[in-house]
């Protein structure tokens, strides 16, 4: 679309000139595209690799979990990036200079994304040319690199930075962390929660108010020391790609950095460049150094913002945050699904109080610490007050669930702002709020409805929404077990990666129902996930479950928002559009326990069986002589222990659903399951191959759709 645009702008010109440097452009664009495309399928791995190589990897960018690490090196064999993990942390912790590992394990490229508007940890690694990981499973010997480059030396810098700022007094320690270096790590996401919620994290991620203050600090000490105007530009020209790879060499910098060199070079050169020139040569040579960047949701929002500033610029400040945060809103709806109604008020007022108080007392603390130590403690203490009223905001009221728009519809909502800034007026504005408006209702009132199965890995997880919102029930939420406890007390779901992500993104933050079939943490384990992060009005179970403690422990802590119903064969519930055909007795929540149910959703009859064992489908068979099915979940995974011959034949279903985790140590689904499937002359899909699976219907069509496979 940019292309098409810059064409058109090109043809309207009609300057010989002009269109004889774009032709050169154009040519040097597409041979550096050839050449990374070239290089992109030399790096591709197919499949799984034994190999035995060495890596060099900068201690700065290893990252911790426990007692494992990761981080991106360089493979020395092939010359290519590669994600490296770990598993003995403590061989790599303590050096600080560059390191060469030689090792060997395994190669493999990134997975696919197995749920749909789940994060593409492929596709974001691709984008910085990283086509493949390497997981660890012997040390062979681990060498500091014997001689450093300017790079190396700058990395080894950035190691002893980070050193000294981990030494410094919590909070202080994070805050220059991430604004000088470039590091935002899991315990800052912890305790700034409040940041990313009222969309302040821009501040945080180094970018041109950064680079303003190191450029500033730079020209200051120099003119301490008289060095001339002139001098002072190379000085800055020479020191900012150094301070891109101090500061982390992230996109947002990238942009910034550039922006600040182009004007540099051109008031060296005597030439008069507007901002929009200087934004469009920016974007220029950051596609020529990293073609990719532009599937980055931050290089995306970074450059969204940038081109607003230059036309906002002459706005009085309350007007310019209102702009600007509806200038980056539709890229923040369309990659993280909500917004905070608070988030203008909120960068109204904190943006001033950071740029002119937090920054500057913190670089002074910082500095100053091995001779001021008092004064980064008193600095520490103004930041927790900072954190703790940050937080605080964004814990209030305020959270809208907006949904993930269409990627075309998102578009429409950014020209048309775009319109808005370039001319404010109640009409403009108005078409926008309503098309906002629109979108909103389209996506919280769909006029499809679906039958959903998560891909949880080796687990259950079920979505069934009515069109309109009539009814959403989820059965299970897949989980697994969490043995002992992590040191900060927090239990990682895969929940909210997985279907959570999924909903919110689908407009939805309110179950009506959540389901839980039996106690096994495959189906229950992710329930806490689900209970903090979404509104539930009922927890139904089945009868006796309320005696297990294992699952009492994971939604007691709850129950004060949302209600625990007991259930059992033939019982009805209001708003429930579901039969109940199993327990038959009390129970504690064993796989004879299941809760089995059935609904008829988009004209057809659904059956999910939980774990329930060939004994209970025997049972079941007597109990429901007339029960059919045109789709059927197998219980248990498709193991053998279910899905009898017998009960296949029975409920004849179209199309059977198996959920399972790839590679399993179960080796579900088993093959006798498979053979009995086949010799019934019976279809299924499995989770195993097709990633996440949904059944949509409605007004639009019934179909079925497959993460990995299509529709």
């Amino acid at each position: 679309m940019l292309f098409c645009l810059w064409m058109i702008r090109i043809v309207r010109l009609k300057s010989a000139l002009v269109l004889k440097i774009t032709t050169i452009l154009v040519v040097i664009f597409c041979l550096v595209y050839w050449f990374r495309c070239k290089q992109n399928h030399d790096n591709q791995i197919k499949d799984h690799q034994s190999v035995t190589t060495s890596v060099l990897i900068y201690p700065d960018n290893i990252k911790y979990s426990d007692d494992s690490f990761y981080g991106i090196g360089k493979d020395i064999n092939t010359n290519s990036k590669i994600m490296v993990y770990g598993n003995d942390a403590a061989k790599v912790k303590n050096y600080s200079k560059p390191i060469i590992m030689h090792v060997s394990g395994t190669v493999q490229p990134f997975d696919e994304t197995r749920n749909f508007n789940q994060f593409d940890a492929k596709e974001y690694y691709e984008s910085m040319g990283v086509y493949s990981r390497l997981t660890v499973k012997q040390f062979n010997g681990i060498q500091v690199k014997n001689h450093f480059s300017i790079v190396d030396i700058l990395h080894y810098f950035r190691m002893m930075m980070l050193n000294y700022t981990n030494q410094l007094p919590h909070p202080l320690n994070l805050y220059a962390s991430s604004l000088f270096l470039g590091v935002m790590d899991n315990s800052f996401n912890d305790e700034l929660s409040g940041v990313k919620t009222l969309g302040l994290i821009h501040l945080f991620s180094i970018s041109g108010l950064h680079v303003f203050y190191i450029v500033n600090l730079l020209r200051m000490i120099l003119g301490i020391f008289h060095v001339t105007r002139e001098k002072i530009r190379w000085i800055t020209l020479i020191f900012l790609p150094t301070y891109f790879v101090i500061a982390g060499s992230s996109i947002g910098l990238m942009r910034s950095i550039l922006t600040v060199e182009i004007g540099i070079v051109a008031l060296m050169m005597k030439k008069r460049l507007t901002g929009l020139d200087v934004f469009a040569i920016t974007l220029m040579l950051n596609l020529m150094i990293e073609p990719e960047m532009l599937l980055q949701f931050g290089s995306q929002l970074s450059y969204a913002l940038a081109f607003g500033l230059i036309y906002t610029n002459k706005m009085k400040p309350l007007k310019q945050t209102i702009m600007m945060n509806m200038v980056s809103l539709p890229f923040i709806i369309y990659k993280l699904f909500q917004w905070h109604a608070l988030t203008m008020l909120a960068n109204y007022l904190v943006i001033p109080i950071f740029s002119t108080v937090i920054m500057p007392l913190i670089l002074i603390a910082v500095v100053a610490y091995p001779i001021a130590g008092w004064f980064g403690n008193m600095v520490a203490i103004a930041l927790n007050v900072f954190d703790v009223s940050v937080n605080w905001l964004g814990q209030l009221p305020g959270q809208i669930n907006f949904g993930k728009p269409n990627l075309y519809i998102a578009t429409l909502l950014l020209m048309m702002t775009l319109l808005v800034i370039d001319r404010v007026n109640f009409k403009r504005l108005g078409m926008l709020l309503c098309m906002y408006f629109l979108v909103f209702m389209y996506i919280h009132y769909p006029l499809q409805g679906e039958v959903s199965f998560f891909d949880v890995g080796q687990g259950d997880s079920i979505l069934i929404r009515e069109p309109f919102n009539r009814s959403i029930t989820m059965i299970d939420t897949g989980g697994k077990l969490q043995f002992g406890q992590h040191p900060s007390g927090k239990v990682n779901y895969q929940a909210e990666k997985t279907s959570i992500n999924y909903l919110k993104s689908i407009g939805i933050s309110h179950i009506d129902n959540l389901v839980l079939s039996h106690q096994d943490a495959d189906h229950t384990g992710d329930v806490p996930a689900i209970l903090s992060d979404l509104k539930v009005d009922r927890i139904i179970v089945g009868d006796g479950l309320q005696n297990n403690p294992s699952i009492m422990r994971k939604i007691s802590p709850y129950l004060n928002k949302t209600k625990l119903v007991l259930i059992k064969a033939n019982q009805r519930i209001p708003d429930f559009p579901f039969n109940i055909y199993h327990p038959f007795e009390s129970g504690l929540g064993k796989n004879e326990d299941s809760v089995v149910l059935g609904t008829t959703q988009g004209n057809r009859s659904w059956l999910f069986m939980g774990d329930l064992p060939s004994s209970g489908e025997e049972d079941i068979m007597k109990t429901y002589p007339m029960l059919k099915a045109d789709y059927l979940k197998l219980g248990h995974h498709g193991s053998d222990t279910s899905s009898s011959d017998a009960f296949l034949k029975f409920i004849h279903p179209k199309i059977s659903i198996i959920s399972a985790g790839r590679n399993n140590r179960y080796h579900h689904p088993s093959v006798a399951t498979l053979e009995r499937l086949k010799d019934n002359n019976l279809s299924y899909v499995n989770t195993q191959k097709q990633g996440m699976i949904s059944y949509k219907y409605g007004l639009l069509g019934n179909h079925w759709i497959f993460k990995l496979q299509g529709e």
